[in-house]
């Protein structure tokens, strides 16, 4: 079980660590989340995220434009917070919180947004880093998929060669993990809502390395749900589970895995699994605090007075 509950604690540590290096030179790193609409799997990622930087000394806040603005003015209540979040020297980290509705201009906002206050590595500028020249420890790079790899060499796995399929194509996991898996010499598949059942069952059989990243659980979605079960994966693969979703109505969590019989089965069969709690979700936080210290580094020579 590759579970990243030790690893969270040391990264809080380290990271507790540096933020006390900069508050000697007067720097306190600062965090803000905007949240677009009030889905409920966005609000419970903004404040798990807020509670984990005030735990190792971040100042952080989160925005809830959609309690500001109506929405036929969500797209102009966005762009002019990240403006506001661009020019506060309080604020050295920017997270807009995804996925956001289809009558928001995603890139729009992106765009606007400085890259070296980006800490979901989804500006232009930080997207240009991914696919060109970066270092894992010091670029604003996606949280989820760096975590991952971070959690794959934690635990020894060596991917080079490996055949590696992800479920899911987002440009907040998929297809960044795709490059970076790519880039350790594994050769990826991405499968989609659009790719045909059989094509995926194959590529799941065959994969070595599976990634489940849909977040399309059959609870809340008639059409193009997915989860994986034991008998979609072959002996000895290595699994790795990212998707999960709330149920606005339960408040219940739902995951890209299994619960209960079904997960011991996969992982009875899996050589490496991730739990559903505990896991890449814990990863994603860490490589989240670890890029808010990054982003204060690289503000530092802009910042005039914090607080």
């Amino acid at each position: 079980m590759m579970s990243a509950k030790e690893i969270f604690r040391e990264t809080k540590r380290r990271v507790r660590e540096e933020v006390e290096k900069l508050e000697e030179e007067g720097i306190t790193p600062g965090f803000e989340a905007i949240l677009v609409t009030d889905d409920p799997t966005s609000a419970m990622y903004a404040r798990l995220k807020k509670k984990d930087c005030e735990e190792v000394g971040i100042y952080a806040e989160i925005c809830r434009l959609y309690e500001v603005y109506p929405p036929e003015r969500l797209n102009e209540g966005l762009f002019k917070e990240i403006e506001r979040a661009n020019q506060r020297d309080d604020i050295t980290g920017v997270l807009i919180q995804m996925p956001l509705p289809h009558y928001i201009d995603k890139y729009g906002a992106l765009e606007r947004l400085l890259p070296e206050k980006d800490v979901d590595g989804l500006t232009p500028y930080n997207k240009g880093v991914l696919m060109s020249s970066y270092d894992l420890k010091s670029s604003l790079l996606p949280c989820t998929p760096v975590g991952i790899i971070e959690l794959l060499d934690h635990y020894g796995v060596e991917v080079e060669g490996m055949d590696a399929t992800i479920i899911g194509r987002s440009e907040l996991v998929g297809k960044p993990l795709r490059k970076l898996l790519e880039d350790r010499n594994a050769t990826v598949t991405c499968c989609h809502t659009r790719t045909k059942e059989s094509t995926k069952r194959r590529l799941l059989k065959e994969a070595d390395l599976v990634v489940c990243a849909a977040g399309r659980p059959p609870e809340l979605y008639s059409q193009g749900w997915f989860r994986l079960e034991a008998d979609m994966i072959k002996e000895g693969a290595v699994v790795v589970g990212v998707g999960v979703r709330k149920d606005p109505k339960t408040g219940k969590l739902y995951f890209d895995l299994p619960r209960g019989r079904k997960f011991r089965e996969l992982r009875e069969k899996a050589s490496y699994i991730t739990p559903n709690l505990g896991g890449v979700g814990l990863m994603t936080r860490g490589r989240l605090l670890k890029n808010i210290i990054i982003a204060t580094y690289l503000c530092k020579k802009h910042l005039i007075h914090i607080y």
